[in-house]
Parts: C-alpha cells; sequence; structure tokens
C-alpha cells in the first residue's frame, strides 16, 4: 500500500485524537494503539520508498561522467565555492540541499581527474554533514579510502556515489526525510545547472553547424534528466514535508512544465524525425535559465 503525505497526516492527526480523548477503557488503549502502529507502518512505508528512489536515481558523478565523455571541457567556474560552507551551517535545510550541490560537484572534479581539488571539497563536506546528520557517511575513513584512489577517476566516482548512498540510508535510518530528499534536490539541480550552463557558454567562435553537432549529445544529456526529476518530486511529495520541502517541490514543478511542455514537443519532434531535425542548443535555453535560479537560490 503506497502512503503519501495526506495519508501520513491523517494517520497522525488520528492518533493525537485518540489520545487525547476521555477516559481510560480498554477499548480506547486498544484503537490508540492500533494508530500508533499504523502511523509507524506508513512511516516505514515512506522511509522505503525513499531507499528506493535513492537508489534509482542517478549518482551525483553521473551527469558529470557524460560531459567529460561526451567531450565537454572542464570548467572550474561552474562548482560552488568551499568559501560559503560556514553559512549553510546556520539551518538544516541549507546545509542538506548544498550537500547535495557539494557531491555533485565533487562528482564534476572527480570526472575531470580534479582529484586534489576534489579531495578539498571532500574534506570541507565535512562540515555540513554533521548538522544534516550523516557524520558517519563522510568520515575519515571514506576520506582517506577517497585519497588513497586518486589516481583512478572511476574509483573516485564510486567513492562519491557510496558518500551519497550511505547518507540517504542513514537519513532515512533517522525518519530525517525530509534532509534526504533535500540532499537528493540539491544534486540533481547542481547536475543539471553544469550541463545546461555549459551548453549556454560554449564558444561561438565556430560555425553554427559544427557548433551544434558538437553541443547535441550535450543536449541530450540534460533532457534525458526528466525521468529523474520526476522520480525526485516522488520522492519530496511523499515525505512528511517541512516548508522548505514544499518551497522545493513548487521550484522543481517549474522545471518539469519545461519539461512537459516545450521540451515534450521537442522529444516529440526527434521521435518523428527523418533525418532533418537538429537538436540546437538554444532548445534549453528556458530550462537552464529556471535551474540557474533556482540553483542560485539554493547556494546565496
Amino acid at each position: 500500500m503506497k502512503f503519501n503525505q495526506l495519508k501520513l497526516a491523517s494517520l497522525l492527526l488520528s492518533a493525537a485524537v485518540l489520545i487525547s480523548s476521555c477516559g481510560g477503557g480498554g477499548q480506547e488503549k486498544s484503537s490508540d494503539s492500533d494508530a500508533s502502529s499504523e502511523f509507524d507502518a506508513a512511516k516505514e512505508q515512506v522511509a522505503a520508498d525513499v531507499s528506493k528512489v535513492l537508489e534509482d536515481l542517478p549518482p551525483p558523478s553521473e551527469v558529470p561522467y557524460m560531459l567529460m565523455s561526451a567531450g565537454a571541457d572542464f570548467n572550474p567556474d561552474l562548482i560552488n565555492s568551499l568559501d560559503k560552507i560556514q553559512s549553510y551551517q546556520s539551518s538544516d535545510s541549507k546545509a542538506a540541499l548544498n550537500l547535495g550541490v557539494y557531491a555533485t560537484d565533487i562528482g564534476y572534479l572527480a570526472s575531470y581527474e580534479k582529484a586534489e581539488l576534489a579531495l578539498d571539497y571532500m574534506g570541507e563536506c565535512q562540515k555540513l554533514a554533521a548538522p544534516v546528520g550523516v557524520a558517519e557517511a563522510i568520515d575519515y575513513g571514506m576520506i582517506a579510502r577517497f585519497e588513497s584512489n586518486m589516481e583512478n577517476k572511476d574509483s573516485l566516482a564510486a567513492v562519491v556515489n557510496d558518500v551519497m548512498k550511505k547518507s540517504g540510508a542513514r537519513l532515512s535510518e533517522l525518519d530525517e526525510l525530509n534532509s534526504a530528499a533535500l540532499l537528493l534536490a540539491g544534486s540533481w539541480i547542481e547536475g543539471v545547472y553544469i550541463s545546461s550552463t555549459i551548453v549556454n557558454t560554449y564558444p561561438d567562435d565556430l560555425p553554427e553547424e559544427s557548433r551544434t553537432l558538437i553541443l547535441e549529445p550535450l543536449v541530450k544529456i540534460v533532457m534525458d534528466q526528466k525521468t529523474s526529476l520526476t522520480d525526485l518530486l516522488k520522492v519530496m511529495n511523499d515525505v512528511p514535508g517541512t516548508k522548505d520541502v514544499t518551497d522545493m517541490i513548487a521550484e522543481l514543478e517549474k522545471v518539469k512544465a519545461i519539461y512537459d511542455g516545450e521540451l515534450a514537443e521537442v522529444e516529440k519532434q526527434i521521435a518523428e524525425n527523418t533525418g532533418d531535425f537538429v537538436l540546437k542548443p538554444s532548445t534549453l535555453n528556458n530550462l537552464t535559465a529556471e535551474v540557474a535560479r533556482i540553483r542560485g537560490s539554493i547556494v546565496e
């Protein structure tokens, strides 16, 4: 059975009413116990759903690795500055969102063999792991593992992905499902921000036809993130939901509207293409602007 946020809220309300009811008869105690058990089962189901989507969503190194494989050059200006970490520690939600951002940044650095800088980022991220509740996922053992694999970018990517997986699992164990959802949201936004900005800022000193040919696979990478966005929104709508989660859902729905609208039309053209359709960088203009705006609100 699928328990969503509304179901959880109704169960919680029922439990509260039963607890505050007058009298102490055995039947009332039994009803109270039943409601409590059902509420606990609902929480467990939501936690299981979050864990499942955690496994299905692309790991933080996947999009950067695809960009590298598609021939995109490394751009150090795209990653978030470490100077801001202290400001993120004042809010659990801000810490969770930006830990997700940094996880993708580390994946980006690892994909382009910027191991020393990636290690610096990994170490600094410990400062965000504690307020989020995932200090065990980014401990000295994990950092030592990262350091010992610095010559192998595939191994570095595996360590980054493992950090995210362990973080999500730990948050599910602690019933911190809102933080888990925000962690995933920050990572997803950063991946699409990096890839769409690469397309948008690609040098225009080439003939348009050549530039379009080079960027077409990068544009496709961004468009293919619609499925993972759908999965992410599924998680975020299932967790109990704080104001920060609700606000982020509203922001991500704006991005999804672009995928479901103008980009869906492009997908249709691709499917019906007889050989003359060209996937142009300008296809992503609106998506790039929207994602950049949301990312700016996260890292400010």
